[in-house]
């Protein structure tokens, strides 16, 4: 999964458009030469694993380890900090060349004696233990045309099971490629609409997207966040920025933060090719 994919699915698993975009402020300020220099910087990523997350109102029961005859290990590969940064040309400004501290922590449910094992109150030899799992597809970009015209994308590469939605988002080259960069600026597609097989499972007109995903979602689709801009004189100014996306759903309905622990089937597929436009 890209970090794009890491921000929306983790946004898209939170309550309310206020937890999505207090989420994203404490993923880190943007780092600017003069924050550097002020002091210590802090940001958080969550991962959550594909089983649970901690936001679901029925909350999802956590991995059950007691099952296993090995231990669970998680791998966290960290980026050196000169990869995230870039210095504009003219500056005098440094990147930074290392971490002060980077801190993995793990949230578990401690069992209160051995009786709480499930395979203790459990014959699993005669039971199997399942839980839902998301699988999130790989990301595609898409790069469109320098036109006014509706333009057609089909989306291939899906593996064979069910679909439950497709997310999807615009994004500015600038602000992506530019000299000051806004990864998390994203922008809603004013109409959008999605088909298989003929059929169409998902059309979106005018901006409506918000409405619908709201009203089935109980969440606004985006969030808050600062867009940052040229103030000429290497100085930078800053602009409050909402951020969006779109979820085209398959016909099935939303269930929104119950889908952790609620089996919802998706439409069925078999390596087929979504056409959308958009």
């Amino acid at each position: 999964m890209s970090g794009a994919q890491l921000l929306q699915n983790a946004v898209r698993a939170q309550p309310s458009r206020e937890t999505a975009s207090d989420l994203f402020t404490l993923g880190g300020q943007a780092a600017l030469p003069a924050d550097l220099a002020a002091g210590a910087q802090y940001a958080s990523i969550v991962l959550t694993l594909p089983h649970a997350t901690p936001s679901g109102v029925g909350k999802a029961h956590p991995f059950p380890s007691d099952l296993l005859t090995q231990q669970i290990q998680v791998t966290i590969e960290l980026n050196p900090p000169s990869s995230l940064f870039s210095v504009a040309a003219g500056s005098t400004g440094t990147v930074p060349t290392s971490l002060s501290a980077a801190n993995f922590q793990v949230q578990q449910v401690i069992f209160n004696n051995a009786g709480d094992a499930l395979a203790r109150r459990v014959d699993m030899a005669e039971n199997a233990y399942s839980f839902p799992c998301e699988f999130v597809q790989q990301e595609q970009a898409i790069a469109l045309a320098n036109s006014a015209d509706p333009q057609s994308v089909v989306l291939t590469g899906f593996r064979s099971g069910e679909v439950k939605s497709i997310q999807c988002w615009l994004q500015r080259t600038s602000d992506a490629n530019g000299a000051i960069k806004n990864p998390w600026n994203w922008y809603l597609p004013l109409t959008v609409e999605m088909t298989y097989a003929g059929d169409i499972y998902a059309r979106f007109d005018s901006q409506s997207s918000t409405l619908w995903n709201l009203i089935n979602g109980d969440k606004y689709p985006g969030w808050a966040s600062v867009a940052l801009s040229d103030a000429g004189g290497g100085a930078f100014a800053s602009a409050s920025q909402v951020s969006t996306y779109v979820e085209l759903p398959f016909a099935q309905p939303f269930i929104n933060e119950e889908e952790h622990n609620t089996l919802v089937h998706g439409k069925s597929i078999t390596n087929g090719q979504w056409p959308m436009c958009c």
